[in-house]
């Protein structure tokens, strides 16, 4: 610096080397308000936009390229060593590297008397501080631009840590933009071996902040997925989700609740996979759909239902069934012998299958226990969403297998009895194979009939469907019971 331009002193604290660059030094640009704060090379300051604990933005233009920016005067311990110069310089192009429509971008940085600033894209709009709470759906449109923007960025290394709604803001134009990517980093970090994905400092806002953040672990991705769960948590109810906030209910609590598990096991593994779920309410399904992975244990359910159903009615088929048993076999407390043949046997109509039965009971019961603690989870997640009004989806299905039953009965009718043409011997197995899959999906049904309080009498589907379903079984067994002789 020549010895004139250390002449020139910030008429606030007396600092040299003001020039003509600024009106006052950067320190007292941060520290105090400044109706006039000057240049900076090629960078006009105009007015102050936002201060945070991160240090103040103000407006500014950049002269030679003829457009508005933002510049953000970074607080915290000064840079003065050249291994902290060079470490926000490597953060910074790290930073300046991130380019997606949702995240501000970074076009440049420098260092002013010992204090760092970022020179950003400037966003004219608000930020989600200044808009909340907001509709549902609005909620999660936002938050889905959210979650592009971390997946992005993650997929490249960077970890946000302080997502909040101060550091999301909304154009005026439509789009979301998430800031400040890194800047904790920039302004926190200590010691030669900090990046952008290996600090072990405390930082963040405390409302949003994982557990695992919070005791200072490494920067993980599903650090940022917790935030995000409080951000959009508090979109909706205006407050984060703590003792006392209102709950999110539904498909959307159910996101929010996985979202910010305290284990990070038991969250998103991603902002990409939370992203799809969001994606998914976003797209049109209704708020009472259940999520996909919770989806998976009401199949889970359907399917044990199923087969316990199955035995039942395979128990009472085997029970009903006539059977010719020598005079030894006869069971007193399990037959009741209808007719005496010539030869001395003895003809049963009806009996009590004790394996049969005792394996339906058994399949009922564990069916049953499922159902009981699926319905327990449900309550304690918040999944039961009554929704009467809402068809259920799952009905289509179920006709139409329901009715591919009877299609495939009927043909083996006009081609055996009509015909004469034998059908193939597999015909069964696949008949067997669609009875089952039609009576999953006829729990399935129930199921979320259930857990959306809608009435049965309302589902015309199922009941043409189960009419379907039952009468190739009913007729095949009437037909043989007729034809039948000992």
């Amino acid at each position: 610096m020549s010895a004139e331009a250390r002449s020139v002193r910030c008429p606030r604290c007396g600092t040299p080397g003001v020039g003509g660059r600024l009106a006052v030094c950067p320190g007292c640009l941060l520290d105090e308000d400044v109706e006039d704060p000057g240049r900076i090379g090629s960078l006009e300051l105009e007015e102050e936009i936002g201060r945070g604990g991160m240090g103040r933005v103000f407006r500014a233009r950049h002269v030679r390229l003829d457009r508005p920016v933002a510049v953000k005067f970074l607080a915290g311990e000064g840079a003065s060593s050249a291994e902290a110069q060079a470490r926000f310089a490597r953060e910074a192009r790290a930073l300046a590297l991130l380019d997606h429509p949702n995240i501000v971008r970074v076009h440049d940085f420098g260092d002013e008397e010992g204090e760092r600033f970022l020179v950003m894209e400037l966003v004219e709009g608000r930020s989600l501080a200044e808009l909340l709470p907001m509709a549902p759906a609005e909620a999660v449109r936002v938050v889905l631009q959210v979650c592009d923007a971390l997946a992005y960025a993650h997929e490249r290394g960077v970890v946000h840590r302080d997502i909040k709604p101060a550091n999301v803001l909304v154009a005026d134009d439509g789009p979301v933009k998430v800031t400040d990517f890194g800047i904790a980093r920039i302004v926190r970090q200590e010691g030669p071996r900090d990046t952008l994905t290996a600090a072990h400092a405390v930082v963040g806002t405390p409302e949003y902040m994982a557990p695992e953040a919070l005791a200072g672990a490494p920067p993980d991705p599903r650090m940022d997925v917790y935030a995000v769960g409080v951000l959009l948590h508090e979109l909706v109810t205006g407050r984060p989700p703590v003792a006392g906030a209102p709950t999110l209910t539904g498909a959307l609590g159910a996101v929010v609740r996985r979202a910010v598990a305290l284990e990070p096991s038991r969250r998103y593994a991603s902002a990409r996979a939370l992203g799809l779920d969001l994606r998914r309410l976003a797209d049109g399904a209704e708020e009472a759909a259940l999520p996909p992975d919770e989806a998976i244990w009401l199949r889970a359910v359907a399917v044990l239902q199923a087969v316990a159903s199955a035995l039942v009615l395979w128990a009472l088929v085997v029970s009903v069934t006539p059977r010719v048993v020598a005079p030894h076999e006869l069971d007193p407390l399990t037959m009741q012998p209808a007719a005496r043949l010539a030869d001395g046997r003895w003809v049963t109509r009806a009996r009590f299958e004790t394996g049969p039965i005792l394996g339906a009971v058994a399949g009922l019961a564990v069916a049953l226990a499922a159902y009981g603690l699926l319905r327990r989870h449900w309550r304690h997640e918040g999944l039961d969403a009554p929704a009467p009004e809402v068809p259920l989806r799952e009905g289509r299905s179920f006709l139409g297998v329901a009715s591919a039953c009877s299609g495939l009965f009927a043909l083996r009718g006009v081609l055996e009895w009509g015909a004469g043409i034998s059908m193939p011997p597999f015909m069964p197995l696949v008949g067997g194979l669609l009875e089952l899959s039609a009576l999953y999906l006829l729990c399935v049904s129930i199921l979320e009939a259930w857990r959306r309080q809608r009435p049965l009498s309302r589902e015309p589907m199922l009941w043409a469907g189960l009419v379907l379903m039952l009468t190739p079984p009913v007729l095949e067994f009437g037909m043989y019971l007729w034809r039948w002789q000992p």
